[in-house]
């Protein structure tokens, strides 16, 4: 075989080669080792020890009304943490122990807390992204979160009720019907202080 026949193989060989590596690099572990899929609704993030999970505003289709707010609290540290949420001023703080799980939603059967948190006053409307800061100790994270509604039929138990709201009236006293929901709401109030 000729010298120049053999260098063209090479070449030939080479120009196969360079880009079929090259491909075989986007697949690597390095470049998808870091790809986490959060299945289901509500926002998922990390503040210090504490893993954030399902969080998630629900209120009537209209965006008349208050909201409910869902969340789930993993703490992965060593040390008990005191987990600090806040929705548009409204501010909530649980206590989670180290190894420990936090739920929030009163209708499951592992839930924390029986009592709802009701926001009142949401600026946001359904389908839309609401900020809620999520507070650890020293470290602060806003985490944007859905903001669902009762068009799916499964959120509809969900909904908290118009008339329970805690909003003050024009005379400063709790509008009728609010002491029914100030026990309610007392965990997402209480922190405002």
């Amino acid at each position: 075989m000729k010298r120049h026949n053999r260098a063209a193989l090479a070449v030939a060989a080479l120009a196969l080669v360079i880009p079929v590596s090259g491909c075989a690099s986007l697949l690597s572990p390095h470049q998808t080792a870091d790809y986490t899929y959060n299945a289901g609704d509500g926002a998922w993030a990390s503040v210090g020890d504490v893993e954030v999970r399902g969080l998630m505003l629900i209120m009537d289709e209209t965006g008349e009304g208050p909201a409910q707010l869902f969340f789930t609290l993993i703490n992965k540290g060593d040390s008990t943490a005191s987990v600090s949420l806040d929705v548009d001023g409204q501010k909530t703080t649980e206590s989670v122990k180290a190894g420990e799980t936090f739920v929030q939603d009163p209708q499951s059967s592992a839930t924390s807390s029986k009592k709802p948190i009701i926001v009142d006053g949401l600026k946001a409307k359904p389908g839309d992204l609401a900020d809620i800061t999520v507070k650890v100790g020293g470290d602060e994270k806003t985490v944007q979160t859905q903001v669902l509604s009762n068009t799916l039929p499964y959120y509809e138990e969900y909904i908290p009720d118009k008339k329970k709201s805690d909003s003050p009236s024009e005379s400063g006293q709790p509008s009728e019907g609010a002491s029914a929901s100030a026990e309610q709401s007392e965990s997402a109030t209480s922190a405002n202080g």
